[in-house]
């Protein structure tokens, strides 16, 4: 009697590790392009989270006649460092208050401070295609924002996280 062989030939194989290879090419682009939209939607949740901290301080600063103007990025004194004095929680990549610009690993926030009244928040992206300008540091850019006075009428009428400084938009 004859023995049956059991096992794939190798045609088999060789179909198999091509349709892998096919599957591979699909789902590793798809997976960087959604690494990138998760960095840019953590910046932006980080972000709009500061914004609406700083609302809420501004809005109980008005109805106790604090003068709002002191907690502006040139305000004196009394400027806020935008983490520390508005999140209760940081992010896990802050790292803390610094006296430089560039500072920190890619993916890290810092509140810098180079004097009383001269606060910024600051984020060193990881995925250089997320944004497009922005403030560049060794190729590398950093959205740095600053808390800025909103004037109307020649009225103090409420703070804005600003990036006019150094603008960027988001490349989705």
């Amino acid at each position: 009697m004859r023995k049956q062989q059991s096992g794939f030939t190798l045609i088999e194989l060789i179909v198999v590790m091509v349709i892998v290879g096919l599957l591979a090419a699909v789902a590793v682009p798809k997976f960087l392009d959604v690494t990138k939209k998760a960095e840019a939607a953590s910046v932006k949740n980080i972000l709009g989270s500061v914004r609406s901290a700083l609302s809420l301080k501004v809005a109980s600063g008005l109805v106790n006649g604090v003068d709002i103007a002191t907690w502006a990025f040139d305000g004196g004194d009394d400027a806020l460092d935008p983490m520390n004095d508005l999140l209760a929680d940081a992010p896990e990549s802050y790292v803390g208050i610094k006296t430089i610009r560039a500072s920190g690993d890619k993916g890290s926030w810092w509140d810098r401070n180079l004097s009383a009244s001269d606060h910024w928040l600051m984020y060193r992206v990881k995925n250089e295609s997320i944004i497009t300008g922005g403030w560049q540091a060794s190729t590398n850019p950093h959205i740095i924002s600053r808390i800025k006075l909103l004037e109307e009428d020649g009225e103090n009428v409420g703070l804005t996280l600003d990036a006019t400084s150094y603008p960027y938009t988001w490349n989705e």
